[in-house]
């Protein structure tokens, strides 16, 4: 049986793939936090650069706004997504 925590970060991990794959999809270099405990997951680089963080699940939008305004960086766009499964990603530029 695995622990909650196990299977907390194998979503959140999987949720950060799936982010990883649409930015690449649209042209950017994507740089992965490994095992981020701080506000960005993902820091996008191509036409901008963009910081992201990355969540599952209700209420995640708050959490991770609250989390990547920690991160002020003048011309930088800072977001959060919301991993919602099949129906895909809920993103808020914050």
């Amino acid at each position: 049986m695995r622990s909650s925590s196990s299977n907390n970060y194998r979503r959140g991990y999987y949720a950060e793939r799936k982010a990883s794959e649409e930015l690449r999809r649209e042209g950017y270099f994507v740089i992965r936090a490994a095992g981020s405990r701080g506000p960005v997951d993902l820091v996008a680089l191509g036409k901008d650069v963009r910081l992201i963080q990355v969540k599952r699940g209700k209420g995640a939008l708050r959490e991770g706004a609250r989390e990547i305004l920690r991160v002020n960086i003048p011309g930088v766009s800072r977001e959060v997504w919301v991993y919602n499964g099949r129906r895909g990603f809920v993103k808020e530029v914050v």
